[in-house]
C-alpha cells in the first residue's frame, strides 16, 4: 500500500513517512537493553505480517476494516456500471487478433467491478480528500484470483 496523489504524479512538495522512517521514531525511545527493543529487520517483518493480516482480512473475511487513528475504513467495494458495454475494457491481445475492438467479456462477475475502497467519511486526516490508497499489484492480483474462484462475495455499494 502507498499513499499518492489523486493524478497519480509525484507532487511538487513530497516527503512520503516510509516504514524506515517509522523505525526510527519507534526506536529512538528504547535502548538496547529494554525487552521492546527490536532490529530494523524484526521491525519490517513485523509489519509487513500486519499489513498481509490487515488484507487476508478484507478479501478472505469481506469485512470493512476500521483503520486506527479515526483514519476511516477499508474495503472491497463491487459496483455494477451503468453502461456496461462502454466501460468494459479492451481486450489487446484479441483485438490485434481479430483488427477490431474486443472488450473483456468477464462473465464471471456478472457485470460487476471490484475495486479496494477508503471510506473517509470518519477520517480525520487535514486535506483527506488529496490522498489515495493504492494497493500493490499483488495485492490486485490476489483479488482478482479470488474473484474468478466465484466462493467470495463483497459489499455492494
Amino acid at each position: 500500500m502507498s499513499f499518492v496523489s489523486k493524478s497519480g504524479r509525484k507532487n511538487k512538495i513530497q516527503n512520503p513517512y516510509r516504514i524506515s522512517d517509522m523505525y526510527k521514531d519507534y526506536i529512538k525511545n528504547f535502548d538496547i537493553d529494554s525487552p521492546y527493543y527490536v532490529t530494523a529487520e524484526e521491525y519490517y517483518r513485523m509489519c509487513g505480517d500486519y499489513y498481509k493480516g490487515m488484507v487476508r482480512k478484507i478479501m478472505y473475511d469481506g469485512v470493512a476494516l476500521k483503520l486506527p487513528f479515526r483514519l476511516g475504513h477499508l474495503f472491497i467495494v463491487k459496483r455494477k456500471p451503468k453502461d456496461l458495454v462502454a466501460n468494459l475494457t479492451i481486450d489487446w491481445e484479441q483485438t490485434k487478433k481479430f483488427g477490431k475492438w474486443i472488450r473483456y467479456i468477464n462473465d464471471h462477475t456478472r457485470g460487476f467491478r471490484f475495486r479496494f475502497f477508503w471510506s473517509k467519511k470518519q477520517c480525520m486526516v487535514v486535506n483527506r480528500e488529496m490522498y489515495r490508497l493504492v494497493f500493490t499489484r499483488g495485492n490486485k492480483r490476489l483479488l482478482a484470483k479470488l474473484i474468478k474462484s466465484g466462493n467470495f462475495d463483497y459489499i455492494e455499494g
